[in-house]
């Protein structure tokens, strides 16, 4: 016996795809970065050694807080609103926002840090 699936099933899966399609349009309109090439810097820059970031493979450690929702904080680390501009400054000199801090200088690039912004910001 086939099955069939359920209408609102298929309407559910239109509607998640656009959203994120729309999501991933906001974040490159917001950072001027591409969220598919900052999931691979967010990788190849080690952040997965710390962080457990939503769709990147290999990145389940607890070191750090996971970076989850971050379009919807209104901080971040805790110290600085919650904009691109401070978002590519924090990934890109975390010791200058928060002295403190864990999060080591990476090197990160200005192409790199709007990349991983856009990723980030697409998070939920």
């Amino acid at each position: 016996m086939k099955r069939r699936v359920p209408i609102y099933a298929l309407m559910a899966v239109l509607v998640l795809s656009a959203c994120n399609d729309r999501t991933s349009k906001r974040s490159r309109w917001l950072t001027t970065g591409d969220p598919e090439r900052g999931k691979i810097a967010l990788t190849s820059y080690g952040c997965v050694a710390c962080h457990t970031i939503p769709g990147v493979r290999g990145s389940k450690s607890l070191s750090a807080p996971p970076l989850i929702g971050i379009s919807q904080r209104s901080y971040l680390a805790g110290m600085v609103e919650n904009t691109p501009e401070n978002l590519r400054f924090w990934i890109q000199h975390p010791r200058k926002v928060n002295p403190h801090t864990a999060m080591p200088e990476q090197g990160v690039t200005d192409r790199d840090a709007a990349d991983m912004a856009a990723y980030l910001y697409t998070t939920r």
